[in-house]
């Protein structure tokens, strides 16, 4: 059963995965992985309305100043069983031929020599 907690880690993570792709400038963005991912397998059940609410959140906002990277946000789609959307994700990077690093830097200090 999924908790108040995944879905608030599902709606952050989207909503990181989000700005990061139009960060990168990509031709698509979480609602269409989300619609590609899920529209058929949900059939008349499919909603994707509440990802346009995603920043009426200020804790799924916030989350945009909270450090993150390509890797904490696959890591929480994975263990709350959205696997499908990464999967579209990385079908629609092979076709626009992006290919991509991880990177984050926390901090780093500086040394004197």
């Amino acid at each position: 059963m999924i908790g108040k907690q995944d879905h608030r880690s599902v709606a952050q993570a989207l909503y990181q995965l989000d700005f990061y792709l139009k960060t990168v400038g990509l031709p698509f963005g979480v609602k269409d992985l989300y619609r590609a991912a899920y529209r058929d397998l949900r059939g008349q059940h499919y909603s994707d309305e509440w990802l346009d609410h995603l920043a009426n959140d200020p804790r799924v906002k916030e989350s945009l100043d909270q450090p993150f990277t390509t890797h904490t946000i696959a890591e929480t789609l994975l263990l709350t069983g959205h696997h499908p959307i990464l999967r579209e994700m990385m079908r629609r990077l092979r076709e626009e031929g992006v290919g991509f690093m991880q990177a984050y830097i926390a901090g780093t200090e500086r040394r004197s020599q």
